[in-house]
């Protein structure tokens, strides 16, 4: 895989042009050969290229023809002068290759560096201005949280969070002034959503788990071992919740799984979500007795994904399908996919630390801690949202939000 810079080129001038907002932009060609990427992403003076939102500008190719050109419309983040561009590509098997030219953008004015970073007091009072403004609510004190971006700093930002009278607040405040919100209902397993809405559930209590492994026989996984993997798994989920209670000066976390691991020893419908019926029909255990059912395909191809959302996943990634709303997914809340019997245990641990939280609300860009400690001496991406999930004591009443009264300094009641 080789890439090269179609324009601007090596040591030339990029005049910029100008969106119906007058959002300047160089139009940016980058072509690649040799073996067709998964993904093209671009970076200035180290930082990446991102959209008027602080998204990174990724540019995929899902034909897999090469010649292939990704085109980026790339704004540049200081205005006009001297930038080093970098494009990466990487391929379905992880490898990676690169290119570097250095242009001159002209046509716009070197721009005034960033204001600085609210304090934690100045972010608490902007966002409790925004959610009576916005939503006309009064919560004084939500869960919030700093988030520095060196790399990106664009992206540096506070995120604030509330469960509140059935609603999940969600800002994220960013040092440019921007605020992008993610609100959302949620709710409990009893009392499910029948809005159609996705709903997401409240971060505490106990939740049923039932993981169903269906084995396409092209991964070299053995039963035993999948079935086995679960309680371990689980069971460093459990301590990682209460390694953060205890950092907090409690004793017992807010939130705990239980888990049940279940074989299907070939899909009754290959590329499909398993229904009900076939998983009482196939395991004898009964998904309404649980919270929620993850579906694990033992499958290299991922068929599900490469069938239903093509070039969106790749094999070994997962998405979380439904929370605590109703029917758009029938019995499976979660799905992923295992591509080799030595993924598993890391797999695992993505679904129940990642995949799992997107069910009481964590977000695809909430930034996750790496290298984090993971089941039997690994290492994971730690993805658990804790201080957003109202685990924190935030009004000084010695109570854990999500399990508080009068949570974020309200009058109640309790989310």
């Amino acid at each position: 895989m080789a890439l090269r810079f179609i324009s601007p080129t090596d040591g030339s001038s990029a005049a910029v042009a100008f969106d119906a907002n007058g959002r300047p932009s160089v139009a940016v060609k980058i072509e690649v050969t040799g073996v067709a990427p998964f993904a093209v992403d671009l970076f200035a003076n180290g930082v990446p290229a991102v959209d008027d939102g602080g998204h990174q500008l990724e540019v995929r190719d899902p034909s897999g023809v090469v010649p292939f050109t990704a085109e980026i419309a790339w704004t540049p983040p200081k205005g006009g002068g001297e930038y080093s561009l970098t494009a990466t590509a990487v391929d379905s098997n992880k490898n990676q290759a690169d290119a570097t030219v250095h242009v001159t953008v002209t046509g716009v004015a070197a721009s005034t560096p960033m204001p600085p970073a609210l304090t934690h007091d100045q972010a608490a009072s902007r966002l409790m201005q925004l959610l009576q403004d916005t939503y006309n609510v009064r919560i004084p004190a939500p869960s919030l949280q700093r988030f520095d971006a060196p790399a990106n700093p664009n992206r540096s930002r506070w995120i604030g969070a509330a469960y509140y009278k059935g609603m999940r607040y969600y800002a994220q405040i960013f040092d440019d002034g921007h605020v992008e919100w993610s609100n959302g209902p949620y709710a409990d397993p009893a009392h499910r959503s029948t809005t159609g809405a996705y709903t997401y559930c409240r971060p505490a209590g106990t939740y049923k788990v039932l993981v169903v492994f269906v084995d396409y026989k092209n991964t070299g996984t053995a039963k035993q071992n999948a079935l086995a993997t679960v309680p371990g798994v689980v069971a460093w989920l459990n301590g990682q919740y209460t390694a953060f209670a205890v950092s907090q000066g409690f004793s017992s976390a807010p939130m705990r799984i239980d888990a049940d691991a279940a074989y299907v020893d070939s899909p009754p419908a290959p590329g499909e979500l398993l229904t009900r019926q076939q998983i009482v029909t196939l395991t004898g255990k009964d998904p309404s007795r649980y919270d929620f059912t993850m579906q694990i395909d033992l499958d290299a191809q991922a068929e599900y994904s490469t069938r239903n959302f093509p070039g969106v996943m790749e094999p070994g990634g997962g998405f979380a399908l439904e929370a605590c709303g109703t029917g758009k997914f029938g019995a499976i809340n979660i799905w992923s996919s295992v591509t080799s019997a030595g993924n598993l245990q890391g797999a695992m641990a993505m679904d129940f630390n990642h995949e799992l939280s997107h069910m009481f609300g964590m977000m695809d860009d909430y930034p996750y801690t790496p290298g984090a400690a993971g089941p039997n001496g690994t290492q994971v991406d730690d993805w658990i949202p804790y201080t957003m999930f109202g685990w924190t004591d935030t009004d000084g009443d010695g109570v854990r939000e999500i399990l508080d009264s009068t949570p974020y300094g309200t009058a109640g009641p309790k989310p």
